[in-house]
Formats: C-alpha cells, sequence, structure tokens
C-alpha cells in the first residue's frame, strides 16, 4: 500500500481516501502508530470492526480527541452499531480538500 496509494490517489484525482485499518496490527486490531502511518499515506479516515480493541493502546488514543474535533485520533471510526458508551466514534463528518462535505459511518454485520 505505501508503494501505490501516492500515485493511484493522483492518478484517479481521488479526494477522499477511507482505509478499513481493521486488523492492520498484524492481523490483530490497530496500533496509534499504524494509525498514524496510515494517515500520513493519505488517508482522511480509518474504519475498524469488532477487533478493534485487539491493542488496547488504541483505546487512550481515541479517547484523546474531543468529540468535535478534526484530530487524526477522532477520524479512528469504530463501529458505531457496537453498545453505548464504548471509547471512539462510530460516525465522522468532514469536508474534502475541494470543499465537499461527507459522512462516513462504520457498521458492524452480524456474521451467522
Amino acid at each position: 500500500m505505501r508503494e501505490h496509494i501516492g500515485h493511484l490517489r493522483e492518478a484517479n484525482k481521488v479526494d477522499l481516501t477511507i482505509i478499513n485499518a481493521e486488523n492492520a496490527a498484524g492481523g490483530f486490531g490497530l496500533t496509534p502508530q499504524i494509525a498514524e502511518d496510515l494517515f500520513d499515506l493519505g488517508a482522511e479516515v480509518l474504519t475498524t470492526g469488532n477487533h478493534v480493541w485487539d491493542k488496547r493502546e488504541l483505546i487512550d488514543y481515541l479517547n484523546s480527541a474531543p468529540a468535535g474535533s478534526h484530530d487524526r485520533a477522532r477520524r479512528v471510526l469504530r463501529p458505531a452499531n457496537l453498545q453505548p458508551g464504548l471509547p471512539g466514534h462510530g460516525v465522522y463528518e468532514g469536508t474534502t480538500a475541494g470543499g465537499v462535505d461527507y459522512a462516513v459511518v462504520d457498521l458492524m454485520a452480524a456474521s451467522s
């Protein structure tokens, strides 16, 4: 991904990059450092899933950004349909560099 994301974004005139970072930490969740690396590569929003809590250090990272901020930590989403009161947020609203408003909702489906 590191090798291709930049030129793919440029060649395709991508305005918004959302990366599913679920299990980016060697198959087990996401760490704050990996989240920062993905933002450095050009991601605007990161989504996760049921393994969001596999790396406990992510909890402090998610809690470090106020609800209304656009900080990187605020742009890491956990599934919105998890039980209330968990760290993080399931929805992020932002504006692209070109001025287009957007919203990203992270939802997790039940498996059978």
